[in-house]
């Protein structure tokens, strides 16, 4: 263990818990938000998000078993912790993968519908003047003949 890498107290440990769970809070209010469609409310949501996963991702090293817990008195108390830590981030990556489903099957009706729109415009906007000087209209599914 180098002198940069310690093992975060007790204390630590709980606000690390806390803020999971307020990660996981959080999570499923921008479900809500999404689903409701309030893109503005979800917006707002996403500072609050990374100055939850801030204090979180320095607890990274203690999580992930870079750093050993060591021989302390409070070692089963401390891993209960972490693993507690674990679970509850282990729902908030569902969650959040779950949100990012979400939010491309969005993206990919919006851009059917703006591709829906863009055609129907190319194809109405086909008038011309034939050589006589007549309105010549294009195709479209009403119109199957020229003026």
């Amino acid at each position: 263990m180098t002198s940069t890498q310690r093992n975060p107290s007790e204390d630590v440990l709980h606000e690390g818990l806390q803020k999971a769970n307020a990660l996981a809070a959080l999570l499923q209010e921008e479900l809500v938000l999404l689903t409701a469609g309030d893109l503005d409310r979800f917006e707002a949501l996403q500072s609050q998000k990374a100055e939850i996963l801030e204090p979180l991702s320095a607890l990274l090293p203690t999580l992930s078993g870079e750093v050993p817990i060591g021989e302390a008195p409070d070692v089963d108390t401390t891993v209960a912790l972490i693993d507690d830590i674990k679970e509850v981030l282990a729902t908030c990556r569902d969650a959040h993968l779950k949100n990012a489903i979400l939010i491309d099957r969005k993206i990919e009706a919006t851009r059917s519908a703006l591709e829906v729109l863009r055609s129907s415009r190319s194809a109405e906007t086909g008038e011309t003047y034939d050589k006589l000087g007549r309105i010549k209209r294009g195709y479209s599914r009403d119109r199957q003949t020229d003026v």
